[in-house]
Order: structure tokens, then sequence, then C-alpha cells
């Protein structure tokens, strides 16, 4: 028997105000049991709902849901280890940064940097912002402190794109799309719901990436750039954690390699004490990952279960007041509908 949902929609009614516009998905099995959309895609220029097959930037689930695989894939071809040393694939990058290091963002970099004002436009910008990057000074050395990083992922773009001769794009649709059915995952779509009015462009962003870095290097990076629906986003989630496939079984490898955060392998841990996006009952198997526009997936494999929430908290403002309390209370209501609650009592 489907679960009633019934906690998740008294959380889902209180998100109308806060939050514009919003799709949720939760599946148990590797199969959707709760598909929800509600509000507004924009409020402004052109007022539209969010629509059923809804596209969304997803910010920052682009790391763990391309770059990080892509790196399982070359693991797995031999053409990476997780001890890789980036300097000697890599010209000018510090010394002692190694694979995983990126992937569990204790690299040493500092978290951003405003590389679209710094590097200026012309033949070659992105790869000029990729290096900039990369060739960065660092805050600590490499696996001593964990700092989330932009900087890191695009370093690993850099060394991916090295590695596979091909820009990440193209290396996702080689090495990740064949194995399962994606219907809307693309970067950039003229009807993805809107996000920030943007200082920089001077607008409101609609079809293109909000991340300014990823603009500048024309929409495709493995730290931003991936839209997708929910639908998308859960059954790509589902694969990578929780299905027997030889890539999922490499980034459960890759997870093992453990950084002194909550970060391994390019993905996310529950965090204990204090603050959590994944609520008080998540289990400590749980593996997700949070993009800036208001985007989160989660995998819980001892119970089965994917939890995708997309939203554009962002737009037109970018404040983060609703998303920081919906996240958890959110996951607080679907763990208590399953009843993950009475195994955290």
């Amino acid at each position: 028997m489907r679960p009633t949902f019934k906690n998740t929609s008294e959380v889902l009614a209180l998100l109308r105000e806060p939050i514009p516009g919003l799709a949720l998905q939760v599946w148990q099995h590797g199969e959707p049991v709760l598909q929800h959309h509600q509000g507004m895609a924009e409020i402004t220029p052109n007022p539209r709902e969010v629509a059923v097959h809804q596209v969304w930037d997803l910010a920052s689930l682009t790391k763990a849901l391309v770059a990080a695989p892509i790196a399982a894939a070359f693991v797995m071809q031999g053409r990476l280890a997780p001890d890789t040393e980036v300097a000697t694939l890599l010209p000018d990058v510090p010394e002692g940064i190694r694979l995983h290091h990126l992937l569990s963002h204790s690299a040493g970099y500092a978290p951003w940097a405003p590389l679209y004002e710094q590097v200026p436009e012309g033949p070659g910008r992105r790869q000029r912002i990729l290096k900039a990057a990369a060739t960065s000074p660092l805050r600590a050395a490499p696996g001593e402190r964990h700092a989330y990083s932009d900087l890191g992922w695009l370093t690993l773009t850099w060394l991916l794109e090295t590695v596979g001769c091909a820009p990440l794009d193209r290396l996702f649709d080689a090495l990740v799309r064949p194995h399962l059915t994606l219907h809307r995952v693309t970067w950039g779509h003229p009807e993805a719901a809107a996000t920030e009015r943007c200082p920089v462009r001077g607008r409101v962003v609609v079809g293109e990436v909000h991340d300014l870095n990823t603009w500048a290097m024309g929409g495709v990076s493995g730290h931003a750039g991936l839209f997708a629906t929910a639908h998308d986003v859960a059954h790509l989630t589902w694969f990578l954690t929780q299905s027997d496939h030889p890539l999922a079984r490499t980034l459960a490898e890759l997870r093992t390699w453990r950084g002194p955060g909550s970060h391994r392998g390019g993905w996310d841990t529950p965090s204990r004490g204090g603050y959590t996006s994944t609520g008080r009952f998540f289990p400590d198997d749980a593996v997700g990952h949070l993009g800036y526009t208001g985007t989160s997936t989660w995998s819980v494999p001892s119970h089965d279960t994917v939890v995708t929430l997309l939203t554009n908290r962002i737009h037109p403002v970018d404040t983060l007041d609703g998303i920081r309390w919906a996240r958890p209370a959110l996951h607080d209501a679907i763990a208590t509908d399953l009843g993950w609650h009475r195994n955290s009592a």
C-alpha cells in the first residue's frame, strides 16, 4: 500500500507563499510514489504556472549528477584513480591535490571567485576561466580542511575534459546518459522556471544558467549548468546511488574516500549536531546534494527511497528565508509519512 503523505501535503500547503514554485518527487523501489508540483514557474515578466513536466535550473546538483559520475566512469576505465595527483595532468595546478580531494571539497581552494569579472570576454574564455580557477592560490593544504568550493569543481571540470578530450556535456552524453531514459535533461531550456532578476545581466533569468561563472563559460561546467525535470533528477539519482550498475558501484567506492567534512565522492551526507537540510529522521546512509537555486535530491538506500525537491526560490529576488525552513520541514514530513521517525525515537 502506498503512503498517504498527509504530513507532506500539510507542509507543501505552507510553502505556497514563501517559495514561488516547486516540484517534488518521492520514489521507492525505483518507482515514483509521490509526484507533486505547485505554484509559479515565473512571476515576472511573463507569469506562468509550474507545468507537469517543468524544467528547472539544477545549479550544484550538476556536481553530483554530472561531474561525479564522469569521474567514476574514468576510474572504471583506469584513466583516473582516487589518488591521481591533478598536477600530473594539468599545468600549474598546486601540488598535492588529488582527485578525491576535489570530490570531497578538501583540495584547499577558496569557495568562490567572480571569474566572470576577472577573465575578459574573447576567444578561449571558457578555457581561461577553468585555468584561472585551477591555478588560484590555495587557502589550506590539500586534505587539511573542508571548504565547499566551486573553484575546486571548475578544476575538476578541466581535469575531466582533459582526460576525456571532450567538453563535459559530450562526456555526459557518452558516459552517463546512455544507461537510462532521460526525457528533459539539458544545458539550459527556454521553458525552464525563472530564477533571479540578475543585476549583472539586467533581467530576470529564464532558460539560461543562473550561476555567473558558468554563464560566462557558455552554460556548461561541472559545478552548475544542468537543467532537468524532477522526474529525471529522481531517476538519475536512483540510478547513480541505488542501482547495481558498475557506475553506481564505483561512485559508492569513491564515497569511501572520506574527507574532513560531510562531502565524499561528489555527494553530500547528512550533517549532525546543527542545522541540516535533511531534517531529523534521514539515516546516516543517506547521500544527496543541494543546489543554490533551491534544488535538492537525496537517496536513502536503507529505505530504497529517493526524495527530489526542485524550486525557484531565488525568483525574482534571491532570499534564503523560505528554503532554509522548507527543506528540513519537508524532509521531516516525508520521513514521518514513511514511518522513519519511529526508527529514530
